[in-house]
């Protein structure tokens, strides 16, 4: 394996190495000509309304994902900043559900505190947090599902402005981060994720999640090297 230190490391047994390193897993896929930028579920019940403990967080909001949301975040601006500066469409999930949480299906069930009123949508909890709040322009794409295509127009968008590399932030890392990723891997998308711009509750389906999309279905690699790319690319004519 490669001797740059990587977050998942310390979660990888000696054989998990060394079936890494033999069976070839890890190569960079690279990136595209024409990017899209999309934050996924970086709103208030994820990040919470400040940078807190993460079980201090839980007492308020059931899907708190602690102070590394809002380390996250720091990291995200500046990609924000740059797609904007170079005029790459920009998307961004709300993910709220309606009050009686019909739309959340079987997902109730599979929580002790799944019937909390902390996922309704067009509330403070399911906003974006103002730092990365999206302007009239950019694509919000409601879902209610982990992968932002089930059940969604987001493939519509996607040809519409030929996009071939999407660069996937927010959360969480083994869930809505991580569904959408195989999906777009599986229509053929080149996919970064940019490893500081990513988090979830779990320290370790965090790493573990990073290691396997990396292994197989994306590029996970510094925030610094995607500014680096974005910084090279030319502007995207308006449309």
């Amino acid at each position: 394996m490669s001797e740059t230190k990587r977050i998942w490391d310390a979660f990888l047994t000696d054989r998990d190495k060394e079936v890494y390193k033999a069976a070839g897993y890890g190569k960079r896929g690279g990136f595209g000509k024409r990017p899209a930028l999309f934050i996924i579920d970086v709103q208030y019940n994820f990040c919470g309304d400040k940078p807190e403990d993460i079980l201090e967080g839980l007492k308020q909001y059931r899907t708190h994902c602690g102070a590394e949301a809002w380390d996250a975040v720091k990291h995200i601006v500046p990609l924000l900043e740059l797609a904007r500066d170079k005029n790459l469409p920009v998307f961004y999930t709300e993910s709220g559900r309606r009050n009686d949480l019909l739309d959340s299906g079987v997902q109730v069930g599979k929580n002790h505190r799944g019937t909390e009123k902390t996922v309704l949508a067009d509330t403070h909890a399911t906003r974006t947090v103002e730092e990365l709040a999206p302007r009239p322009q950019d694509i919000r794409i409601v879902k209610q599902k982990p992968s932002c295509f089930f059940g969604t127009i987001f493939m519509s968008h996607l040809n519409f402005f030929d996009v071939d590399t999407l660069i996937l932030v927010g959360c969480t890392t083994s869930g809505c981060l991580r569904a959408t990723t195989v999906d777009a891997y599986s229509y053929n998308f080149k996919v970064i994720i940019p490893e500081e711009a990513s988090f979830d509750r779990f320290q370790s389906s965090h790493a573990m999640s990073l290691f396997d999309l990396n292994c197989k279905y994306a590029d996970v690699i510094p925030t610094a090297d995607v500014v680096d790319y974005l910084k090279a690319l030319p502007a995207r004519a308006a449309d």
